[in-house]
């Protein structure tokens, strides 16, 4: 990559925090189906950021599997599955912006809700998924925080960790940006950010 490229933005904001039901109220299933979703599903994620989905249930539905279908932080399609919790709540592996669907493949018989998992490094937002520069940023955050960009994947070796207070976020980044070789990912705290705007190679 060369050090000018065309510069894109990226605009994030904050998550929901962690709850049992923002996606999908108690429910139960006669058979195979899908859970009924709350008009949250489509919103929790925030504009431009995503978060782990749960399942939470009070009986063992762990011979159930659900499928968990929706899209990540750039509006991409995914879904995985997901097998059910032993009266406990489960998480999802992938990070979601919006839920369009969880499908289970038999009975649901004990009530069974869907939330998500809003804390501490939970906020996930793709800023660009191959080789890229980030060029600089600017926003407003909630709370003191770490802003930790990441290579490749939202676990990935942290290459750029910004320490900020609340208020106004605009930091120095070296005349030649910062180089992420595989992708730059942001992960954050839920309730840090209320809007930032990065700018990268793209």
């Amino acid at each position: 990559m060369a050090n000018v490229s065309q510069v894109k933005a990226q605009f994030a904001t904050d998550v929901t925090a962690t709850a049992t039901t923002t996606i999908a109220a108690l429910q139960t299933l006669g058979g195979a189906g899908n859970m009924t979703l709350a008009a949250a599903a489509a919103t929790f994620g925030g504009t431009g950021s995503s978060q782990k989905v749960s399942l939470t249930s009070g009986g063992n539905i762990s011979a159930v599997t659900f499928t968990i279908t929706g899209t990540d932080s750039k509006g991409n399609a995914q879904s995985e599955d997901l097998t059910g919790p032993n009266a406990t709540t489960v998480f999802s592996t992938k990070f979601y912006n919006t839920v369009t669907q969880i499908a289970a493949d038999a009975a649901v018989g004990t009530n069974t809700s869907a939330g998500v998992l809003g804390g501490a490094g939970d906020l996930v937002s793709i800023i660009f998924g191959g080789r890229t520069r980030i060029r600089g940023m600017h926003g407003v955050l909630a709370g003191a925080g770490n802003l930790t960009f990441r290579d490749g994947s939202s676990t990935g070796t942290a290459l750029l960790t910004l320490s900020a207070s609340a208020g106004d976020l605009d930091p120095y980044i070296p005349d030649d940006g910062v180089l992420f070789p595989n992708g730059a990912y942001l992960t954050a705290d839920q309730g840090d950010i209320t809007g930032l705007t990065v700018f990268y190679d793209g």
